[in-house]
């Protein structure tokens, strides 16, 4: 390389530096290193890193396979309107200034890129064990297969609509969601809507004006999570628990409208995030509860009771899980026979009853009996003391199901 070669190089390379950090941009003050540094991360979706000491080579392709997730500049001014230019940024804020202030500190060290989800031919093999672990899931298997395939034809992220996975409990749905999760390579961030009290707190975060108010779950998960596409799980979203006056369905639009999702406001931080390449699968028994327009924005999947062939195929891969890491044999056809008759929820439970009966008797081999005796337990209700006339309502197979 002549000399000439260099120096042009060199010049290059300090246009690109100027562009990244421009000091009359104060968004800029604080570069995020992850653009930069090489280190562990040599490669990203699959494709090696070259040799370039200068990092420009890795910044070009960390851009092609990442997206930014928030913008440092609104952290900033963020900062800048609450230190009002003093030289001790919080000693004139009350004690929720405070600690918006640290949030936002904390904030303006994080990376405000994140690699974004591409499919893989891996990912397909897998999704062929998942279709088999989980029959009763094929629709949804082979729909996110399609997806992974398109990612992979076209070089784009992998892009999947709001999944809302519908049927009766016990058939597996939360299961399913953390185990495509795994699939893709991503985390899982579950809420149970049925515990949730607060769908602000979940979604946008609370508005400084609010007591104990706080960002949101989703916008500090995305920050914190490793991926910009993680499974965000809403489990049993048909019992979502709130405040009288809070309408939680409707906040939800604020991730299952693109447009919204790709600007989320945090209430609290008052900085938006880019939440649209984020997986958001939601689980439900009755689909009667939703209202309307949130059914219109998930892309719903039914999920159907396996067949007796497939369930006699899910209890073997149940005790599989199970008994394996004890150290005991598998049990025989008649055993598995007598554990198929439940949901895959309620097989676990009677299996690890049985193995319990089995090991009072000094047996490590489990027998048809030892199933019998663990139903009966499972299947057994706390007796309720009746009131007046009111006779105990008669327990119903449905109810033990």
């Amino acid at each position: 390389m002549t000399q000439s070669d260099d120096d042009e190089r060199a010049g290059a390379v300090q246009d690109h530096a100027h562009a990244e950090a421009s000091p009359d941009d104060p968004a800029q003050l604080r570069p995020d290193r992850h653009l930069t540094s090489r280190g562990s991360a040599d490669r990203i979706g699959g494709v090696e890193l070259g040799a370039d000491e200068c990092g420009v080579a890795f910044d070009a392709i960390w851009r092609r396979h990442s997206t930014q997730i928030f913008d440092l500049g609104e952290v900033y001014e963020q900062m800048r309107l609450l230190s009002a230019g003093d030289d001790d940024e919080t000693v004139h804020l009350s004690g929720e200034d405070t600690s918006r202030y640290q949030k936002l500190r904390w904030l303006s060290t994080q990376s405000a890129r994140k690699p974004v989800l591409l499919g893989t031919a891996p990912m397909r093999e897998q999704l062929s064990m998942l279709r088999l672990r989980c029959p009763g899931f094929a629709a949804v298997t082979d729909l996110v297969d399609r997806a992974i395939a398109l990612s992979i034809m076209t070089g784009t992220p992998l892009s999947l609509p709001p999944l809302l996975l519908a049927g009766p409990p016990g058939l597996g749905k939360t299961h399913y969601s953390k185990s495509l999760a795994a699939v893709l390579g991503v985390p899982t961030h579950a809420w149970s809507c049925a515990t949730n009290s607060d769908a602000m707190q979940l979604i946008t975060g609370h508005p400084t004006s609010w007591r104990g108010a706080r960002m949101g779950l989703l916008t500090e998960a995305i920050v914190t999570s490793g991926s910009a596409s993680p499974v965000v799980l809403l489990d049993e979203i048909d019992k979502f628990v709130t405040h009288r006056d809070e309408q939680p369905y409707s906040i939800l639009l604020n991730v299952l409208e693109a447009e919204n999702a790709e600007a989320l406001l945090d209430e609290y931080l008052r900085v938006r995030f880019d939440v649209s390449h984020a997986v958001f699968i939601a689980t439900a028994n009755d689909l009667s509860l939703l209202p309307d327009f949130i059914r219109d924005r998930f892309l719903i999947v039914r999920i159907v009771a396996p067949t007796d062939a497939d369930l006699l195929a899910l209890t073997r891969q149940i005790a599989a899980k199970i008994i394996t890491p004890l150290g005991l044999p598998m049990p025989g056809d008649t055993v598995v026979a007598a554990l198929a008759r439940h949901n895959p929820r309620r097989i676990a439970r009677v299996l690890r009853l049985a193995l319990g009966f089995a090991a009072a008797e000094g047996r490590e081999v489990l027998v048809p009996a030892d199933v019998v005796a663990a139903d009966g337990i499972a299947s057994a209700q706390v007796a309720r003391a009746s009131i007046g006339f009111i006779r105990p309502r008669k327990e119903t197979e449905a109810d033990r199901e």
